[in-house]
Formats: C-alpha cells, structure tokens, sequence
C-alpha cells in the first residue's frame, strides 16, 4: 500500500480495487459488522487503514473457503479463548466431514442409478414398449397387463 494512502487511510473504492472486490461487498461486510471504517473524512468518505485492510483481506479470503456469513464472524472476531488458527481448524474438520458424508450420499444414489440404467438397458425385448419394471427393480407386471395379441 501506498505510504500517503496508509497514513489518510484507503477509501472503499480503492480498497475495493486492492482486494479485487465491490465497494458493495465492503458496505455488505460493515453492515454485518465484518468490517468496521477506521474514520470518515470531512466528506463522508469512510477511511479505512491498515489493520481494516488486513481485516477486509482476511474476510476477502476467508470467503474464497465458502464459509457462511457466521463462520465468518466467529473467526474475524477474536473470542478471547481460541486462537483463530484453532476456530478455522475445528471449522474445516466439520466441513470436511460434512462433505464426506455427502459424498457417500452420492455413491450411494450414483450406484443405484447406476444398476436400474443397466437393468432398464438389459430389459428384455419382447416386453411391452413401455415397461420400465426392470428399472424399478421388481418383477414385470406389465406382460399380464398387456393385451393378448390375437392370431
């Protein structure tokens, strides 16, 4: 950053422009209480220095890891307690295990389809044009319902 710029403080357009964000994404973030404005000047303009920019650049990048909006919060804010490094961790670790279960939840529904595709692909052609029985997984009832070609 730009030493004069440090002293005055950064107005949320440039501060905006130095972490590749919106100035509506930095107000979002104050209104929430994520980031707060050092100052404002004799124009209104807020001021932002450098612990708000390392605070918005820790926001900025802690979104990239898809945290919500109170996870967020929890780790911006110090708690006194945990160390930030250890409230990320603990974070990551509950994701991660969400997503595993996810996953599995996935495999789970990826396989099923799977075996009723090739159960439907493998239905037996002299069945009716519209009998998807195998991909339901159950024996054909379709051929009693059929009517009976006559000779």
């Amino acid at each position: 950053m730009d030493p004069k710029k440090a002293a005055r403080g950064l107005r949320i357009g440039e501060l905006a422009k130095l972490l590749g964000t919106t100035t509506k994404t930095l107000r979002f973030y104050e209104q929430i209480g994520l980031l707060e404005p050092v100052q404002r000047n004799d124009s209104a303009y807020r001021l932002y220095d450098e612990d708000a920019v390392e605070t918005a650049r820790l926001v900025i990048g802690l979104r990239h890891l898809e945290l919500t909006i109170p996870e967020l919060q929890q780790l911006v804010h110090d708690d006194g307690v945990t160390t930030r490094r250890r409230r990320l961790l603990a974070l990551m670790d509950e994701r991660l295990r969400r997503t595993y279960l996810e996953l599995s939840l996935l495999q789970g529904r990826s396989d099923d389809l799977a075996a009723r595709h090739a159960a439907l692909l493998a239905t037996p052609r002299d069945r009716p044009p519209d009998c998807v029985c195998d991909a339901l997984l159950r024996p054909c009832t379709c051929c009693a319902l059929a009517p009976a070609k006559t000779a």
